[in-house]
């Protein structure tokens, strides 16, 4: 039976990360691998087993959303998920790389690929079919068991408001892998609640949650009980308006400036690393002009380091060979160049 899952915040610790942090956060050396020119609709690039290029693509007519290629010959491999409405097709892509995993949500049609990197690269006609959960408005699914994990887009609480939305922070899917919202709630939010993170660790027994418009994470266990709640480095001042004409309830939007916290991550056995922005999108900035750095945590939540970077992180990966990340950052022009930082200091 499909349902929500609301865990016991009493009594649970709250860490606080000092600003500070940022200002004293290392530097790491780094090499450009490129901003590969010939991927002329990339959106950002991962790489896997330090020698495939993984491209996310911008939608476009008869174009592919994933594409994996050598990385140093550039010779293409496999191309995934056309964009369209078919059967094996998608109408958006959103990608995490968890490990040996990639994920791709696709939230206009309401499902999720799981695709086996190792297993794709064996045999290339290896397909993995998106599947529906058709929890709309839940922009990302994770595997859960035989089940999806969700966020849930009417999980919100603001004291300025005095709102309490007393709603969970996850949705899991029947053993269907499908969702129906059964509950109707007074706000709607999903405006200002959903695209964070949703990170899985099956081996340590953690789920990770971060906000992308809160400097807020959850530290869970898998039976999603609350172990952990960490805050900052930066505290977020944010404005809403409500719009009690709204016939899908008292609509809750951004006011003036939206707020950026966590945006992507990255993961290892001992560790998972989070890239963060801690600023406002303001009118006539992209997200080129955003500051970035990548947060490194233990299993437990625990901050291990703070690295500077160059722009804004919008995909990282980690070197299996290296104490090395592959993150891909913004330009000034907006295009979006592959860097490998070194974790040792220059």
């Amino acid at each position: 039976m499909s349902g929500c899952v609301q865990p016991k915040r009493e009594k649970v610790p709250v860490q606080i990360l000092d600003r500070e942090l940022l200002a004293k956060a290392k530097v790491l050396q780094a090499d450009t691998m490129g901003t590969f020119d010939e991927f002329i609709y990339a959106k950002k690039f991962w790489v896997y087993a330090d020698s495939i290029l993984i491209v996310l693509n911008k939608k476009h007519k008869d174009g592919y959303f994933v594409e994996l290629h050598n990385l140093f010959t550039k010779e293409n491999i496999v191309k995934l998920y056309r964009f369209g409405d078919g059967p094996d097709e998608m109408l958006s892509a959103r990608v995490d790389m968890n490990g040996k995993t990639l994920l791709v949500n696709d939230f206009v049609k309401g499902q999720v690929a799981v695709v086996n990197l190792d297993s794709l690269l064996k045999n290339t006609t290896y397909t993995t079919l998106p599947i529906r959960h058709r929890a709309i408005g839940s922009p990302t699914a994770v595997p859960y068991g035989d089940c999806f994990l969700l966020e849930n887009p009417y999980c919100f609480a603001d004291e300025n408001l005095k709102i309490e939305q007393n709603a969970p922070r996850f949705i899991v899917t029947d053993a269907k892998r499908s969702y129906v919202e059964e509950v109707k709630y007074k706000y709607y939010t999903r405006n200002v609640t959903v695209d964070g993170c949703i990170i899985m660790n099956d081996f340590n027994d953690r789920i990770i949650y971060a906000c992308m418009h809160k400097s807020a994470m959850e530290i869970y266990d898998k039976d999603l009980n609350l172990l952990r709640m960490i805050e900052g480095p930066i505290d977020l001042k944010t404005r809403y308006s409500l719009d009690s004409e709204s016939d899908i309830g008292i609509e809750i939007s951004f006011k003036d400036y939206i707020p950026y916290a966590y945006l992507t991550y990255c993961t290892d056995k001992n560790y998972f690393y989070l890239s963060y922005v801690g600023d406002y999108l303001k009118i006539g900035m992209g997200m080129k002009d955003f500051p970035g750095w990548i947060l490194k945590f233990d299993w437990d939540g625990r901050l291990v380091n703070c690295f500077s970077v160059s722009g804004c992180v919008r995909a990282i990966s980690k070197s299996e060979k290296e104490r090395a990340l592959y993150v891909t950052v913004l330009n000034r022009e907006d295009v979006p160049v592959l860097l490998k930082m070194y974790e040792d200091e220059i």
